[in-house]
């Protein structure tokens, strides 16, 4: 090859940094024949956290390496995945041969791409290699069950494109037409091809000058319409995309981890095409024009060249006028230096204030739909009848203009269903405002606080239109996690929310959560897996390291998620200045935990499904909020643990107390820290030392 263009593996399905040291799979090679000539495609390294030498996530690696090979070599159809280990150090992997490679070239091809992995991406817990004759993907975290329908997103997919340019005695079109009637062909007869030994699995030769060679196949254990949708992604990146055509690239090697499909002007695979395919007819040419004589083309040319003057001139009037009418009032909105202007870099629009203003009806009551600790929120609607909802920020102190710069260069980088959209911002030099998709629910506090309640006390017709169901709590909680996993691994950058309560996720028209409200975020250096910073939050969300020193990494945001699903679940929050009890929420779970009374904390109307589930959740809470930040879990086991019931859940330990002011007295300890906060007043703002808030001590308590 001698060009490759490798692009990342999906965010979504194929997220986190992983690493692999393969002292089995070396032995393996070792009692091998040479393998057939296989090249290394390429590797793509996943952007995670490295493992430790040694380590046991090394010991269940070393069994993934030995086994991957020998089963896949063993499988008909060349394939195996297998899982070692428990969370948080397990072990998973994929192997896909080649449909048409034997045993032996097989077992060497995956054993190699496990060598590769450690070349390539030493002491990181997960990578994706491709090579010619195989694909191996393996990671720290659980990838396997990706193929759930709630979880196979083909949008999602992003695929690495091998190529390697040359040049064809055709023309352009005519060979982009063979190339695209090639992988059509194999699109449609791998899809078809479902024995077992071959299932999904055809190679193709096009009657072309050159002759076209061709590849498709697809994990055996997709469904029919998931290969089919993911041979078609890639069928549609390769075959529209220039850069993948321009040159008559000489062979294109598309993949994702599900699926491959390649083309080549020389044949790759072994025995004779299962497709025989006729060359496309020749696309007609343009018709030529029959050149003038001598002085009239001069003449014609001349009046030519003046027309196109002439209208080349007339057009950029009137493109002058146009800019200058639209963006005028623009430009007088933004003519101070105001400091968020660069901000506009991002793929966001600049509002004029007062297109918010007539949108919100000059920010009246009646439109408020909230208010926090830096402003209010407002609903709009602007003049082609979008819905929006408009943040503001009080003021233009130092605080108010990071929060939003920080909001805006983060939202305008992240996509997920499960992060609320940013449209846009205003920069006016007196007001600063965020403009959002406008979320009809509102926020998840109304529905397991307030308006659940009232219903809970006054109803009187029997309805409950306006509570939750069980079914759409863990959906809430499942969703939540998925957003967290998105922030912590998935992402470009690695993102800390610091503030995730109750009150920041918004739940839309189908009652999926959206996590909002970005200005506290921190994003985390490449290779960084903490940091420190001044401590701003909520209480009763914030874990004790951070409540302590300020230091901030992927835990805290466990933390606050653990607080936040004992409230789901429980329906009670755990920083409520309408709560006259000595002990909080975490407190109280743990005690119904040890007293084995936990039902009593649950909803009556639960059936027995729901009850088992809810039970589990609470368990996997009480793991999120252990005061020690290295003994909560991964986001990406929280993921895990609640996808998979039948997963074992270590069992959990005193969690990380926080009660009243009155209560700092009935509380002493045997040696275990805890954290005492003033409920009466949540929020913390930035720039407040610790030391200074009364209202904050350290004491010792012990479960009583």
């Amino acid at each position: 090859m001698q060009e490759r263009d490798a692009a990342l593996l999906p965010r979504a399905m194929l997220a986190g940094r992983y690493a692999v040291v393969v002292v089995v799979a070396l032995a393996y090679l070792l009692l091998l024949p040479p393998p057939a000539a296989a090249a290394t495609l390429g590797t793509v390294c996943d952007d995670s956290s490295p493992y430790l030498a040694n380590s046991t996530f090394q010991a269940n690696l070393n069994l993934l390496a030995a086994a991957l090979p020998v089963n896949a070599s063993a499988s008909p159809a060349g394939f195996a995945n297998a899982t070692f280990g428990t969370v948080p150090d397990q072990a998973n992997g994929l192997a896909l041969c080649r449909g048409d490679t034997n045993a032996s070239n097989c077992r060497a091809c995956v054993a190699a791409a496990f060598v590769d992995a450690n070349q390539d991406c030493p002491l990181f817990k997960g990578a994706t290699v491709y090579r010619d004759a195989c694909v191996l993907r393996f990671a720290g975290r659980q990838f396997l069950d990706s193929l759930k329908p709630d979880q196979w997103i083909v949008s999602e997919l992003v695929p690495s494109i091998f190529t390697d340019p040359g040049s064809a005695n055709t023309s352009d079109a005519w060979f982009s037409a063979a190339v695209t009637g090639i992988f059509t062909a194999l699109v449609d007869r791998a899809v078809a091809a479902t024995n077992a030994t071959r299932k999904y699995f055809v190679t193709a030769e096009m009657d072309f000058d050159p002759k076209l060679y061709g590849l498709a196949q697809c994990t055996p254990d997709l469904t029919t319409t998931q290969c089919r949708d993911c041979l078609t992604d890639l069928l549609n990146i390769v075959t529209t995309q220039r850069q993948y055509l321009s040159g008559r690239n000489l062979s294109n090697s598309a993949f994702v981890v599900w699926c491959t499909l390649i083309y080549n002007v020389s044949p790759f695979y072994d025995g004779r095409a299962m497709l025989q395919l006729a060359a496309p007819p020749e696309p007609p040419t343009s018709d030529t024009l029959t050149p003038p004589s001598s002085g009239a083309g001069r003449k014609g040319t001349a009046a030519i060249i003046s027309a196109a003057i002439a209208c080349f001139i007339v057009l950029i009037l009137i493109i002058s006028v146009f800019c200058f009418l639209r963006f005028r009032r623009r430009i007088k909105a933004t003519r101070d230096d105001h400091p968020l202007k660069k901000i506009g870099k991002s793929q966001c629009t600049i509002f004029d204030l007062s297109t918010l203003q007539e949108a919100t009806e000059q920010f009246s009551e009646n439109n408020k739909l909230g208010e926090g600790g830096f402003g209010a929120v407002y609903k709009g609607i602007l003049s082609d009848g979008q819905e929006i909802a408009v943040k503001t920020l009080l003021g233009r102190t130092e605080h108010g203009l990071d929060q939003l710069h920080n909001e805006v260069l983060l939202l305008a980088e992240l996509q997920h269903k499960n992060l609320v959209r940013l449209h846009g911002f205003c920069p006016h030099q007196n007001v600063t405002l965020l403009v959002y998709e406008y979320i009809k629910n509102g926020s998840l506090d109304n529905f397991i606080f307030g308006i659940f309640l009232f219903i809970h006390i006054y109803k009187k017709d029997g309805s409950n239109r306006n509570a939750l169901n069980w079914e759409q709590q863990y959906n809430i909680i499942l969703g939540i996690a998925k957003g967290i996993l998105y922030l912590h691994e998935d992402s470009t950058m690695r993102i800390i929310h610091r503030d995730l309560k109750a009150n920041n996720i918004l739940l839309d028209d189908h009652m999926e959560p959206k996590i909002a409200d970005f200005g506290l975020a921190k994003f985390l250096e490449e290779g960084h897996t903490q940091t420190q910073t001044a401590i701003v939050g909520t209480f009763g969300y914030m874990a004790p390291e951070y409540v302590y020193s300020g230091s901030v990494s992927p835990k805290v945001d466990v933390f606050s998620f653990g607080v936040l699903l004992l409230e789901i679940v429980s329906r009670r929050s755990n920083c409520s200045p309408d709560d006259h009890s000595n002990v909080n929420l975490i407190s109280d779970v743990w005690d119904h935990w040890m007293k084995g009374t936990m039902r009593q904390m649950l909803h009556p109307s639960l059936d027995e499904f729901a009850v088992r589930q809810a039970l589990r959740c609470i368990h996997i809470g009480l793991l999120c909020v252990q005061p020690e930040p290295e003994n909560r879990p991964d986001i990406s086991a929280v993921v895990f643990m609640l996808n998979r019931e039948s997963m074992e859940l270590q069992p959990p330990e005193q969690p990380a107390f926080f009660f009243g002011r009155e209560s700092t007295s009935a509380s002493q300890s045997d040696g275990q820290r805890s954290y005492v906060y003033d409920r009466s007043g949540c929020i913390m703002q930035q720039g407040i030392s610790v030391n200074d808030i009364n209202d904050i001590t350290l004491s010792e308590l012990y479960p009583r």
